[in-house]
């Protein structure tokens, strides 16, 4: 099967399933199309069609297409995350760390990224901790306002 095929039918089992694991589509498709891919493979496919683990929940996690969101869209998503499940953030130098609700931080973790913030160096993320980091301790009080003010 060509790439371009296989990206297609990747598109659309993740629109027309809720896909919770990489490995429901390697299914799916070695089923429907009796080829069997790697994880690795389908993972990269889903990178490039710019689908990602989004919650649903605290404890659940599908895959869903991204790429047709706006920055206002992210913006307007993150304030959303912010609000509910943000529980705490303070500055520590040149860091900021973002405490959330068991589970969001990946999720806050990826809104962060997706706003292209230029002065964010990079981002790490736990089950409930986001670690922003930042060149210098204004920088980091800089990116604290723009995201958090």
């Amino acid at each position: 099967m060509k790439k371009s095929k296989r990206l297609e039918i990747v598109s659309t089992i993740v629109k027309k399933h809720k896909i919770y694991k990489k490995e429901q589509i390697i299914s799916y498709i070695e089923e429907y199309f009796g080829v069997r891919y790697s994880a690795t493979t389908i993972a990269k496919d889903l990178k490039e069609l710019n689908i990602y683990r989004v919650p649903i929940d605290c404890e659940t996690w599908i895959y869903k297409a991204i790429n047709n969101q706006t920055e206002q869209e992210m913006r307007e998503k993150f304030k959303h995350y912010c609000e509910h499940e943000v529980l705490s953030s303070i500055i520590n130098g040149a860091y900021i760390i973002v405490k959330t609700s068991p589970g969001f931080a990946q999720g806050i973790n990826y809104f962060i990224d997706q706003l292209n913030i230029e002065e964010i160096l990079g981002t790490v993320s736990g089950n409930d901790t986001t670690l922003i980091l930042t060149a210098s301790n204004d920088m980091a009080e800089y990116v604290y306002a723009k995201l958090f003010k």
